[in-house]
């Protein structure tokens, strides 16, 4: 703002003078200080036109600092330089309905693409909505600009970090056989409700499994292979309540359950994500399958109605009938406990040192 004031109060010093002194050469100084803005808006005004911007939104952590970033990518395919562009991306989380705001600016070289990155400040995790709606465009010298309109907006589920953990599961939990609704999808088993594979009768094959009509259709003996059930052997008791806890406790207590859980996936190792909900004063529970059921808990969970009390004890009463070979339990004082026995007792700001460090056999 006191640049523009600056500068029309001095070419309307310089027209002045010009008149006073009846100075041609002040005169024309005057018009082309006029003139020049206009010349530059109009160049400007082609330049944004061709401007490719890309919203960036990014799900982990991009920095040793743990830092969330969020930011835009804009392609300038023009050979003029762009010396200044600014931005505000709005940042909101679509479960609580927070919002950040981050505010950007920078150059665009002339034939180049650049990223203009801004840090969301300790986001909550879970499903997140940026939304851009004008990017500004300033001319050469820095007083004018004109409005880019985007309209864009980018959805990304906020993973707390992962880090490295020494994790091993044992036969006993691995070739545990607990009820499930769904079926390995290539390890044999005993259930008569889901098949794997048929095939041609073998020597020491069981009676009970031929399948008669098929053998008779094909004059041959045909065996059906029946499906192992895939149960979630590990439950992991999430038994604290994390609004009360202090930001770094919070973010530690998080990576640890994040980092356990893809752990457990990366070695195919289903399991129950257990906690208590607050309104309801009831046990939750979610199965992981998969990886993208991970983003499933992180999407839907809601962690100021989250409250202490997912224990074995409760969770027997909750889900009785249910079992399961093996169960971990992490409260908000950062303890583990493996099997009911204490296994670690982490502390905030030294996560990552300290699960490369543990040895978790479950």
């Amino acid at each position: 703002m006191w640049k523009k004031i600056w500068y029309i109060l001095g070419t309307a010093g310089l027209f002045y003078l010009a008149v006073l002194y009846n100075s041609r050469a002040l005169l024309i100084v005057c018009f082309t200080a006029v003139l020049l803005p206009v010349f530059f808006l109009s160049v400007l005004f082609e330049i944004k036109q061709k401007l490719k911007p890309e919203l960036l939104f990014f799900s982990y952590p991009q920095t040793d600092t743990g830092d969330y970033l969020v930011g835009m990518r804009v392609e300038n395919p023009t050979n003029i330089y762009l010396p200044r562009v600014r931005l505000t991306i709005k940042v909101t989380n679509m479960a609580s309905s927070k919002k950040q705001c981050v505010k950007l600016s920078g150059k665009i070289p002339a034939g180049t693409v650049a990223e203009l990155k801004g840090k969301l400040k300790n986001p909550e995790f879970g499903l997140w909505e940026a939304e851009c709606e004008k990017l500004y465009c300033y001319e050469w010298m820095n007083l004018l600009y004109l409005p880019r309109k985007i309209s864009e907006k980018k959805q990304a589920l906020i993973f707390p970090d992962v880090h490295q953990i020494h994790l091993k599961i044992g036969i006993r939990t691995r070739m545990f056989l607990s009820d499930g609704e769904q079926y390995h999808p290539y390890a044999r088993g005993d259930d008569p409700s889901e098949t794997l594979k048929l095939r041609e009768y073998q020597k020491g094959d069981r009676l009970n499994r031929i399948h008669w009509k098929l053998s008779v259709k094909n004059s041959s003996l045909i065996v059906a292979e029946l499906s192992m059930p895939l149960g979630c052997n590990v439950v992991f008791f999430l038994d604290a309540e994390p609004s009360r806890m202090k930001e770094k406790e919070a973010r530690s207590y998080w990576e640890v359950v994040n980092t356990i859980s893809q752990e457990l996936m990366a070695q195919e190792c289903p399991h129950y994500l257990v906690w208590r909900d607050k309104v309801q004063n009831r046990l939750c529970r979610m199965a992981v399958r998969r990886m993208e059921d991970i983003a499933d808990f992180w999407r839907e969970i809601s962690v100021s109605e989250m409250t202490k009390g997912a224990e074995p004890e409760a969770y027997g009463r909750a889900f009785a009938g249910d079992s399961y070979a093996s169960n971990l339990v992490w409260n908000e004082k950062l303890e583990l406990f493996c099997n009911q026995e204490l296994l670690a007792q982490l502390s905030s700001g030294q996560v990552r040192r300290q699960l490369m460090e543990l040895e978790l056999l479950l």
